[in-house]
């Protein structure tokens, strides 16, 4: 007797936007494999759940068996815990979540604030939750740990596959450049800001259709007239929601796709244009930084109308540049996966056999390493990266470097373009599903001459530095690590890139150094501050898994150890500087103040309640956009003395 499941969706179950495709497309995934799925649309309004959809939910819950097993889309769920709560015991629930409801563009911050509460305790209900993409992933790691309301239930990332097509034909000389927006028409979805893109644009260089219902009528004539005041009637179209075949004839048409969306949890349209062969221009919203493989496309900043207007004119006006990310998109095209395995990785959740993707000692760190990624790109100092280049240059190709506790890869992210010599990478990290997650950032990246990685992988712990793919590399290198290291720790790594005559590059090692800036970015001196500054720096010294952690002093005593190996020291200040009032570093501020909150805390229990209050002031100043950060790291630059 085949396995039975009852999949209960927000209203309609035919509706054509992104989670409920996801959605018919896993349960026909499911159903190939042999197991029985039923679809129950849900009366009412979603996700702000009115009468309708309290008294739908629970009806629904009611007519199953106990024991049953339930899979419960997060667009119906997350509103209803009440209702989740009172089925919990009985049903076997699992929770299926495309992205936070709280995320939604357009909440006030009372509405954001109860939709995230709402959510998190109607998740603490779960057996288990699935969720669409890694980001989403790490978003609700971080929420539980803002909200204090944690998540016990393993979290697995099914991400969504995608149907076979055919490539879509590149323009032919003087084409005009046909754009393809394929998005609901909501605030979210960002059409305004393409319509005040492309009104900077040259308008003989282009078209754009975009598909999409009409969710938001408000939103939906605000994009329209904006349009009419553009004058761009005859180049904007706003075609409506459509069936399958028309979007595949308008995929067949287009040359790019565009998708200005202010944050999406997966962004499906996205992978669905690489598997057309369609350059992508969107932007870094929620998971599209993660979505769109370097290479394949352009990203910008979320609302940035300048930006989208530079890179849509930047597209349109160079073929150098279109014939470049038709090939990026090509290797991309040749990674993605299908329906059919995502169905198989569903199942497979479903029943327990496969890998959560977040675990008790992973699921901070990879929402932090998202957060600061591109924080620590900025930071980064590119002179010591020149220097180190220089150095390469005189070594034998292809050259290799070993990353410890690579984490998602953003250090080779950073690195592997600027480094003009061809390259082999080691990457080392305790964490399996991090290691996988850098593996698969790999797989577009190339050196400053073009050419691609070899790239490999070696779950390890950092404790022990004896491991052969360390000791070939020609150099060492590591991010945000070596405050949590031990001084032995320190002098063992000094005397392995001596005993090889490896370089070493360390970047962004925090030097104990924070405090609040103003709106000129001028440090704010504050006891209570320098309170919870020093209650951190003391927890900063606890033993990590290395032995006892140096913190802040760790940058200063790796500079030294390797000056007595007889190697050329060079560092640099590479401070963040996160300004008051910006709303696109304010997630990394406030989880900068709640990570500084938990260990003062976990260092002075006695003080906890002062500690919480810090914690709010400083959280609502944020919010506010009174306040910025600061914060000191350091990056060193150590090279092998020349053999005489």
């Amino acid at each position: 007797m085949s396995q039975r499941f009852t999949l209960l969706v927000a209203g309609d179950p035919d509706q054509r936007t992104g989670g409920y495709i996801y959605d018919a497309q896993i349960v026909a995934a499911l159903r190939e494999q042999g197991l029985q799925v039923d679809v129950v649309g849900l009366d009412g309004r979603f996700p702000q759940a009115d009468a309708t959809a309290k008294r739908a939910l629970d009806s629904a819950l009611e007519t199953l068996a106990d024991g049953e097993r339930v899979i419960i889309d997060g667009l119906a769920m997350g509103a209803l815990p009440d209702v989740v709560a009172r089925h919990a015991d009985r049903l076997d629930i699992t929770s299926l979540l495309h992205h936070p409801l709280g995320d939604e563009q357009g909440l006030s911050s009372d509405e954001q604030q109860y939709l995230h509460r709402s959510e998190l305790t109607g998740l603490a209900e779960a057996a288990r939750v699935i969720v669409t993409s890694r980001f989403t992933a790490r978003r609700l790691s971080e929420l539980a740990s803002d909200y204090s309301l944690p998540i016990t239930a393993p979290i697995t990332v099914v991400e969504p596959g995608v149907a076979h097509a055919p490539v879509s034909p590149a323009p032919a000389p003087g084409e005009p450049i046909r754009l393809l927006c394929v998005a609901t028409l909501t605030p979210r979805k960002g059409q305004d800001v393409l319509v005040k893109a492309l009104a900077r644009v040259n308008s003989d260089q282009w078209q754009c259709d975009c598909y999409g219902g009409a969710r938001d009528t408000a939103f939906s004539a605000s994009v329209q007239q904006l349009i009419d005041e553009h004058r761009l009637a005859e180049r904007v179209t706003l075609h409506g929601e459509c069936d399958a075949d028309t979007l595949e004839a308008a995929y067949q048409r287009a040359h790019a796709l565009v998708l200005p969306s202010w944050y999406e949890g997966y962004g499906m349209v996205v992978t669905e244009a690489l598997a057309h062969g369609l350059p992508v221009i969107t932007t870094t919203g929620g998971a599209l930084r993660d979505t769109l493989p370097e290479g394949a496309g352009i990203s910008v900043a979320p609302g940035d109308v300048e930006a989208l207007s530079a890179a849509i004119a930047n597209f349109c006006t160079h073929e150098a540049l279109r014939t470049e990310l038709r090939a990026g998109v090509a290797v991309a095209r040749g990674a993605l996966n299908d329906w059919q395995a995502a169905g198989v990785e569903f199942a497979k959740a479903l029943n327990g056999t496969g890998t959560p993707d977040l675990s008790a000692g992973s699921q901070f760190a990879a929402s932090w390493l998202t957060l600061r990624e591109a924080v620590d790109s900025h930071a980064r100092s590119e002179a010591l990266v020149n220097r180190l280049d220089a150095w390469l240059s005189m070594r034998e190709a292809p050259v290799s470097l070993a990353d410890l506790g690579c984490g998602r890869g953003s250090n080779m992210q950073f690195l592997a373009p600027r480094l003009s010599t061809a390259q082999r990478w080691a990457l080392f990290d305790h964490d399996d599903a991090l290691l996988r997650e850098a593996h698969r950032r790999a797989l577009p990246l190339h050196d400053a001459t073009g050419q691609s990685l070899n790239v490999e992988t070696h779950c390890a712990s950092l404790a022990n530095l004896d491991h052969s793919a360390l000791k070939v590399a020609d150099v060492v290198t590591a991010s945000a690590l070596i405050d949590l290291v031990s001084q032995q720790w320190i002098d063992t790594l000094a005397q392995q890139c001596a005993a090889h005559r490896q370089a070493l590059l360390v970047s962004l090692s925090v030097t104990g150094e924070w405090c609040f800036t103003d709106a000129d970015q001028q440090p704010i001196d504050d006891p209570e501050d320098r309170f919870v500054l020093g209650l951190f720096n003391a927890h900063q010294q606890r033993d990590k898994g290395l032995g006892e952690a140096l913190g802040g002093e760790a940058h200063r005593a790796l500079y030294h150890a390797m000056a007595e190996q007889g190697y050329a020291v060079e560092e640099a200040a590479t401070p963040w500087q996160l300004a008051a009032g910006s709303h696109e570093q304010q997630p990394l501020v406030s989880s900068l103040i709640n990570g500084w909150a938990e260990a003062a805390t976990e260092q002075a229990p006695e003080a906890a309640t002062r500690i919480a209050e810090w914690r709010t002031a400083r959280l609502d100043a944020v919010e506010r956009g009174q306040v910025g950060v600061w914060v000191g790291h350091r990056d060193l630059l150590a090279l092998p003395a020349e053999q005489g």
